[in-house]
């Protein structure tokens, strides 16, 4: 419809150019063509709708992910050193215009680019990309380049290009949503664990240090050793070397400490993460829908919506009657 519109807008104008020659005809449909082009495109950017610019950058984005993954390799690097840092600066600058046209979709409105936290996201990755620039092309040999340990950081910077990807999916944009609204919930689990890491902590100080100076020495060991417990490594063997074979075995209180720790921190804790994120994931799948539909309601015709409410309002009125006629019921009973 959006390019019907555009060019039945300038068909009179065609029509002035019945005299004149082929190429100032081709020049001008071409003209009409791309003019038309463009605006369909701001259009579906605008509304996040699939088009052909946004599937391209994906393309790029996974073009660069493998060559990250190339550059690790000594052999190639050394084999094919030029033309992998001039395809990433291709790349990087096919990055700086994908924002530079976005900013010009939303110029009318700027701020609604610069209010969606994907689009500042994938801002900060672009300008992130500069840094590895900076190692040239005169660095001939692989060794030159490791050479330099800040630049070995930029070079690593290129692999946050991949996590654009998140921004492209969906599914992937609600997982991390979902872990971002959970930190504020997550950080009272987080207290709890600090005070349950903190107490048995002490406790194998004290019960364990001499026994096994390797993990409980000290309240830092212990913490780490208490976090390999947690996540089931090993856990039943430092118990056992707590309860036999040592300088103060413990029979009783070894089995008690580890066991203990492992149902609360290990069962309950960990538990309490998922409920959690579970929860939240719920959520953030809902208010998604709300705002989907809030996006369709824009573009629907008045019809449209007052078929919509129509519908709304019959399903409304027949719950309402089988909720009087239950009430009903109950009386009579």
């Amino acid at each position: 419809m959006h390019s019907l519109i555009a060019v039945y807008s300038v068909s009179n104008q065609f029509v002035m150019l019945q005299g004149t020659n082929y190429i100032g005809r081709a020049f001008f449909l071409f003209t009409i063509f791309f003019r038309t082009m463009l605006s369909e495109l701001a259009y579906k950017i605008r509304n996040h709708e699939s088009n052909w610019f946004d599937n391209f950058i994906l393309g790029i984005i996974l073009l660069s992910a493998i060559l990250v993954g190339i550059e690790t390799d000594k052999t190639m690097m050394l084999t094919f050193h030029d033309p992998l840092h001039l395809a990433n600066i291709i790349i990087h600058y096919i990055f700086v215009i994908e924002i530079l046209v976005k900013l010009y979709v939303y110029r009318d409105n700027i701020g609604l680019y610069f209010t969606d936290g994907w689009n500042m996201f994938d801002l900060f990755i672009v300008l992130l990309g500069f840094l590895p620039l900076l190692i040239t092309h005169d660095e001939a040999t692989y060794e030159a380049v490791l050479a330099a340990r800040t630049l070995r950081i930029f070079r690593s910077l290129r692999s946050l290009r991949v996590l654009r990807l998140i921004g492209r999916f969906k599914q992937l944009r609600t997982i991390v949503e979902t872990l971002l609204h959970s930190i504020p919930t997550l950080w009272q689990v987080f207290m709890l664990m600090g005070i349950l890491y903190y107490s048995y902590a002490v406790i194998g100080v004290f019960l364990f240090g001499e026994n096994d100076p390797q993990h409980f020495e000290s309240l830092s060991q212990a913490v780490l050793t208490l976090f390999q417990v947690m996540t089931g490594d090993g856990w039943s063997d430092l118990m056992k070397a707590n309860m036999y074979d040592c300088l103060h075995p413990h029979p009783f209180l070894s089995p008690l400490y580890f066991c203990s720790f492992v149902l609360v921190g290990a069962l309950i804790i960990l538990n309490l993460f998922v409920g959690i994120i579970i929860a939240e994931m719920d959520d953030t799948r809902k208010r998604h829908l709300q705002e989907e539909n809030g996006e369709k309601m824009l573009h629907e015709t008045d019809d449209g919506l007052l078929l919509r409410l129509q519908n709304y309002k019959n399903e409304f009125d027949e719950e309402m009657n089988a909720i009087i006629e239950e009430l009903k019921r109950r009386k009579k009973s």
